[in-house]
């Protein structure tokens, strides 16, 4: 099979052969300092601030980013404790966010609580258990003895510059049995200070309100969506 062969230009590939030609890869495409034209009849291919993109012909600026992978192993189960303690994460390499970027994750599990289960708080920081608070949800108070009761959350970052962030968990939790399902939202009422100048994991806490209740993560994923 040939080579495909390219011509450059100031922003990005402008020719190339056709009819069923492999790019021998890797494929760098270098950071446009400015949004390219709109292309007549086709697609245009660029890169901007590391983010893969394209522009149709319409003028519409698309993203082009994926999945950061999925759970392949379930979560150890968080019990024994009334201390906030991670659920689930997303790795965020350092200066990785522009302004306009979107990180979301996704997950679902079971738990068990006892007869007088307190008050349990879910709560997204950037920077681990102990790190920047994005948003938290109001005190839930879980229903009382129940066993394998379901719950699954979306959470959602945008930031709005590099260093300013908004934040939204939606979560539904069992209240009663199997499929009886409570709704709760947590969204951030105004933005966020933040760094992200080193790696950092963006996470999902949990803080049970009584020991005697246990949670566990058993799927999920995570995604950089814009």
């Amino acid at each position: 099979m040939p080579t495909m062969i390219v011509t450059g230009g100031t922003n990005g590939i402008l020719a190339a052969e056709t009819t069923g030609d492999t790019v021998q890869g890797p494929l760098t495409l270098a950071n446009q300092t400015s949004q390219p034209a709109t292309p007549v009849g086709g697609a245009e291919l660029y890169a901007s601030g590391g983010v893969l993109t394209y522009i149709n012909p319409q003028g519409l600026v698309n993203t082009i980013v994926g999945s950061q992978g999925g759970q392949t192993a379930a979560g150890t189960a968080i019990t024994g404790t009334v201390t906030e303690t991670v659920l689930q994460s997303m790795s965020l390499p350092a200066n990785d966010a522009i302004a306009g970027a979107v990180y979301k994750m996704v997950g679902w599990g079971v738990f068990t609580s006892t007869g007088s289960p307190g008050n349990t708080v879910f709560t997204s920081r950037l920077g681990g258990a102990a790190g920047t608070s994005l948003v938290a949800t109001a005190n839930i108070v879980l229903g009382t003895s129940l066993t394998a009761a379901q719950w699954r959350h979306e959470t959602l970052v945008n930031f709005l510059t590099p260093t300013t962030v908004s934040c939204v968990t939606e979560l539904l939790i069992d209240s009663a049995a199997a499929g009886a399902a409570s709704a709760y939202l947590a969204a951030a009422t105004s933005a966020v200070t933040v760094s992200l100048s080193t790696t950092k994991n963006w996470v999902l806490d949990i803080t049970p309100g009584a020991s005697g209740n246990s949670i566990q993560l058993l799927g999920g994923w995570s995604e950089r969506v814009a």
